[in-house]
């Protein structure tokens, strides 16, 4: 599963998940200009999730999460409710 959002507080995540096992693994990529796909973006700063996510849904989620209090640091704004990319 792989998804790309934003802008969120003016960058984009390109996030994917990864089998592991019975598991998944969820990472983000983000980006300062929108990306054509997840695989080949151009990345200010990649981020996994932590593994063990039963369903690709739960470790994709996860590592936008992540991604989204990385942006947030990045800025000096606080993360905004899951969901919200304004």
């Amino acid at each position: 599963m792989e998804r790309i959002s934003g802008p969120y507080k003016g960058y984009y995540i390109a996030a994917y998940t990864v089998g592991s096992g019975p598991n998944f693994v969820g990472y983000a990529k983000i980006c300062a200009h929108e990306p054509e796909n997840v695989w080949n973006a151009q990345t200010d700063e990649k981020l996994a999730s932590a593994t063990g996510y039963r369903d690709e849904q739960e470790a994709l989620v996860a590592a936008e999460k992540k991604a989204r209090q990385e942006i947030a640091d990045i800025v000096g704004d606080p993360v905004t409710v899951p969901g919200a990319l304004n």
